[in-house]
């Protein structure tokens, strides 16, 4: 639920008490719905509505945060701001209230302030506490909540003014260093880019406003303040109410003109009261400027905290929708990372028992699963096993229809050479059976490479699946991870021998030409009837009435060995296939399921469970993002 909005906002809290609490219960909600979700830290997840504060060096823009906010910030030259400086401003009724916090190597620093003149030395000492004495800059947010009758509803993040030149202690590359982090905040479409410009600078050359076009080249997110008025040259107050006027850099959000305190009125005393009195008077009176004053629309920092207040809320009601899915979204993802990642080592001793015995049961489920082609879980493609095998046992077939093919094209010159260089003191007409038996025992033998081929391609496949199968197991445990591994890696390449034993002999038994008779002779037959020729089996041995010739020979010798290759190759098609399946799937499974299960019994726990450091500060940090991404979404939907 949204945070209530009946009615419209005015872009300046009313006067009078009983409006300014409505006032207060229409725009107050929406900023502290995105205060706290900061404050939760999921700005490191999704973008939350900010107003980004940026400037060159001596633009003005502690002065314009010092008029928003009523406390006194760091002033100087060099590079003051060091930090991103989160300026939470809360207007309430009753004395004024400060608290500065930010966490310095995983504490939480959280400083009550008891005045607004303390703020400076605060921000000071959290800054040298997250940078060092270096000057450099830090991604660090320091959080500087204000609260007082005084401020306007407003959050206001600010960040380092843009320096050109590394000054003596500074990193060479302090302005690329700076420029980084800025951009790390205004490119985000969820904030409003305020750009701190002082008016007697040529605005040509301001490298907070190139910086604030590169990431909105429309100006929809960009709102400029021009600052210093009081210090332009004489003549030169024409060419800033241009720029005012939005005629020179159209803005969508355009300008807003201020007149903040110089160093030498903070060095009296003034008060930002005062300071208020002098800066309207100062519009109203001058020359030039006074027509636009007279407006109320485009001078004073007065409108310019109204109308920031206006747009962070009209940003903040705008991204709301988006803001929620993307925080439901972002929470299904750190969930399902940190289920991937498992549970972290239990301490107690019978625990860690448990703990390592659920992972190997879960492994060797994973791997019958696999093996019989129905896994326990989602996998990937590349690690369903069976299929794969099965790609393989499907390449074994073409390979022995490839190596058909072939031979059939050359048999006829393969036994007329056989014939011709055999021939003896046979009569015409005495067909060979020992040429019949040798060419095709020659050629099943010729399959035997590729047989093996299929079972070593097969083991390389099955060994990396349970290979990678142990590092999404075991990963976070890299010592068991690594005997598993060893365990896998020696159970296939035993199994790999047995199988390999079997094939070798069956090409060993497939030299013994043999098949039963009735197989052969109706294995013949359908040879006979595929060439038309005759109905009935024809013999080896020829009468002296068929007055055979050399391609009668031919043609007996083609049909005879073509019937039995046809019978070989059916027991091939499936006899390596079994071979590989029963060793490399079905016995390799039970063995490597013993095996690992007697490790988990046998070995020194606290040795094999002794988890990734890494692994450790991974989990810790979903287990973090999980949590504080619980508490936004619960946030906002309560809101």
């Amino acid at each position: 639920m949204e945070p209530s909005d009946s009615g419209n906002s005015s872009c300046a809290a009313p006067q009078g008490t009983s409006l300014v609490h409505s006032f207060d219960r229409k725009v107050r909600p929406y900023i502290d719905l995105i205060d706290t979700l900061r404050y939760l830290g999921v700005d490191q997840d999704v973008g939350l509505p900010a107003v980004a504060v940026i400037g060159d060096q001596s633009s003005g823009k502690s002065s314009v945060l010092e008029a928003l906010s009523g406390v006194q910030l760091p002033r100087g030259s060099g590079i003051v701001t060091r930090c991103p400086l989160a300026l939470k401003l809360k207007r309430a009724p009753g004395p004024w209230h400060g608290r500065i916090k930010y966490r310095v190597q995983g504490r939480t620093i959280n400083t009550k302030l008891d005045t607004p003149e303390s703020v400076g030395d605060a921000v000071l000492q959290a800054q040298s506490e997250l940078t060092g004495d270096d000057l450099g800059v830090s991604k660090s947010l320091i959080e500087l909540e204000v609260t007082s009758d005084s401020v306007p509803d407003l959050t206001l993040i600010d960040l380092p003014g843009i320096a050109r030149v590394a000054l003596a202690g500074q990193a060479v590359d302090i302005e690329t260093q700076i420029k980084d982090l800025i951009r790390d905040h205004i490119g985000r479409q969820e904030t409003i880019n305020l750009v701190v410009i002082p008016c007697n600078v040529d605005i040509a050359t301001t490298e907070a406003l190139k910086m604030a076009q590169a990431v909105d080249p429309t100006g929809v997110r960009t709102l400029g303040v021009l600052t210093k008025p009081d210090l332009m040259d004489e003549g030169t107050e024409r060419n800033a109410l241009r720029i005012l006027q939005n005629q020179v850099f159209p803005l969508s959000k355009g300008y807003v003109l201020v007149k903040c305190r110089s160093q030498r009125d903070v060095e009296a005393h003034q008060t930002l009261a005062e300071a208020s009195r002098v800066e309207a008077a100062f519009f109203k009176k001058h020359p030039v400027f006074c027509h636009v004053h007279n407006g109320g629309k485009l001078t004073t920092t007065t409108v310019l905290a109204a109308k920031l207040t206006e747009e962070l809320v009209d940003n903040i009601k705008r991204t709301l929708p988006k803001l929620r899915k993307d925080l439901a979204e972002k929470l299904r993802e750190a969930c399902a990372e940190l289920e991937s990642q498992g549970e972290s080592i239990p301490d107690d001793a019978r625990a860690k028992q448990q703990f390592i015995n659920a992972r190997v049961m879960r492994y060797n489920d994973d791997v019958r699963g696999l093996a019989r082609g129905e896994p326990s879980r989602n996998l990937p493609r590349n690690m369903m096993l069976y299929t794969l095998v099965r790609e393989h046992f499907r390449t074994w077939l073409k390979d022995l229809k490839r190596a058909q093919d072939a031979w059939l094209e050359e048999l006829d010159n393969l036994i007329r050479e056989y014939i011709d260089n055999r021939s003896g003191r046979e009569l015409p007409g005495f067909v060979s059976y020992h040429a019949f038996e040798n060419l095709a025992r020659v050629h099943v033998q010729r399959l035997e490479k590729p047989a093996l081929n299929v079972l070593a391609v097969t083991c390389s496949k099955l060994s990396d699946v349970f290979m990678r199968l142990a590092d999404d197991v075991f990963k976070f445990l890299p010592e068991f991870n690594r005997l598993v591994k060893a365990k896998v890696g020696a159970q296939v390449q035993g199994q790999e021998q047995k199988a390999r034993v079997l094939i070798v002999t069956l090409f060993r038994m497939e030299s013994m030409v043999y098949t039963q008779d009735m197989l052969y002779q109706n294995s013949l037959r359908e040879e006979h009837q595929q060439d038309h020729e005759v109905t009935e089996v024809t013999p080896f041995i020829f009468n002296s009435n068929n007055h055979p010739n050399l391609d009668e020979d031919l043609d007996v010798m083609n049909k005879h060995l073509r019937s039995y290759f046809k019978i070989a190759l059916m027991r091939l098609m499936d006899m390596v296939p079994m071979v590989v399946r029963f060793n490399m799937l079905d016995e390799l499974v039970v063995a490597l399921g013993a095996e690992l299960t007697a490790l988990a019994q046998e070995g020194n726990l606290a040795e094999l469970l002794c988890e990734d450091e890494d692994a450790m500060e991974k989990r810790r940090m979903v287990m973090e993002r999980v949590e504080r991404l619980h508490k936004a979404c619960a946030t906002i939907e309560n809101k």
